[in-house]
């Protein structure tokens, strides 16, 4: 498990520029998982929109696989529980299981996708708005997330919140003007992020 003050180190990297947005968010991703001990690591950034919130993805980490990969947005209607239940508890942890009010439509549908069979996710807020949440998805065998893995996940989403916003203050536009979006889950959700990063 890795220390605490790695995260510090992870931020103080970028701070420094001595790595780029990508890199910190990728370095972020993989020091969740180790620190969780989960199968996939990322963080999913809330888009609110005509027919409800969309959770787009910004970096996910696949343990497997140990690079970055690409996931799907998962789209919530109006008066969803899960976000009835990150707002009112800060937190979501849910198994792939059919009675839970919390896996149904997309979020049921991505689980099923992707072998998914528990997710812990951690809201991301920064004076007291909500920009999107940690997530931890385990695959293969459920799990029973600890009280542990969830204090560890609410003091690692804490510490990097204010950094994420320094990432998205870094961020600069290179698309046209027309189709740019300027909320700020917009622009952290909008970076180029490299999937597969060359291996030194």
């Amino acid at each position: 498990m890795p220390d605490p003050s790695d995260l510090q180190e992870i931020s103080g990297r970028l701070e420094r520029g001595e790595i780029d947005s990508a890199a910190f968010l990728d370095q972020l991703m993989r020091f969740v998982a180790a620190q969780i001990g989960c199968a996939r690591a990322g963080l999913r950034l809330l888009i609110d929109g005509p027919s409800g919130r969309t959770l787009r993805c910004a970096a996910m980490y696949d343990a497997g696989v140990d690079r970055m990969v690409s996931a799907a947005d998962i789209a919530h209607g109006p008066n969803d529980p899960y976000f009835e239940r990150l707002l009112h508890d800060g937190s979501v942890m849910v198994l792939r299981k059919p009675d839970d009010p919390v896996n149904v439509g997309a979020l049921g549908e991505y689980l099923a996708a992707t072998d998914t069979t528990a997710v812990m996710d951690m809201s991301f807020s920064v004076n007291g708005v909500l920009y999107g949440a940690f997530s931890c998805e385990q695959v293969g065998e459920p799990v029973e997330w600890t009280q542990r893995q969830l204090q560890a996940l609410r003091r690692t989403a804490s510490r990097a919140s204010l950094t994420l916003m320094h990432v998205i203050s870094m961020a600069v536009d290179t698309a046209p003007g027309a189709l740019w979006e300027t909320s700020t889950p917009n622009r952290l959700a909008t970076m180029p992020m490299p999937l597969d990063p060359p291996k030194d």
